[in-house]
């Protein structure tokens, strides 16, 4: 019953932002009384808490070696993990939980340390690739800003993926 409380709260969370991210209504939702709430959560901020780190677990990049065994060229890969993201359920909480961390400690802590972990990820493909630290690290981050920009803002990959994954896979430098 914790994890229909915590998916619930993450799809009212997108719906509706924070205020709808009340106790009464989550329950009626849930068709349980508050009762229910409080023998899985000893507060609401503690259900914060848990909802934060439960998207937090969700949101975490995917495993590198599975994509790094991907057939193809660095570009080939490139363009798996972007349909990969945009496809994914990953990423479908981000806006809400980036407009929750700015009124939550919680969800800010947890907003930094997918990013932190997702940039890791984007460099470790380009250095897993050959790359030096410093051109692992710039790519990365383009990667990164590309991926976030694409899905959170424009709403998914724009009809130029495969370019963009070619120029990032070139061996010549950006």
């Amino acid at each position: 019953m914790q994890q229909r409380w915590l998916d619930l709260g993450l799809e009212t969370l997108r719906k509706n932002g924070t205020t709808g991210l009340r106790i009464d209504r989550l329950a009626r939702q849930l068709g349980v009384t508050k009762g229910s709430f409080y023998a899985h959560f000893s507060s609401k901020n503690d259900y914060l808490t848990a909802l934060c780190e439960h998207w937090r677990h969700q949101a975490m990049p995917m495993d590198l070696d599975r994509f790094s065994e991907a057939p193809g060229s660095l570009a080939d890969q490139l363009l798996t993990l972007s349909r990969y993201v945009e496809r994914s359920e990953r990423a479908r909480y981000d806006f809400a939980m980036r407009e929750m961390a700015k009124v939550n400690g919680c969800a800010a802590e947890a907003v930094a340390a997918v990013a932190r972990a997702r940039l890791a990820f984007s460099f470790d493909v380009f250095r897993r690739a050959g790359f030096g630290e410093d051109e692992a690290r710039a790519r990365g981050c383009l990667l990164y800003g590309w991926l976030l920009a694409s899905v959170l803002i424009q709403g998914g990959l724009s009809g130029d993926v495969a370019e963009v994954c070619r120029v990032l896979g070139d061996e010549a430098r950006i």
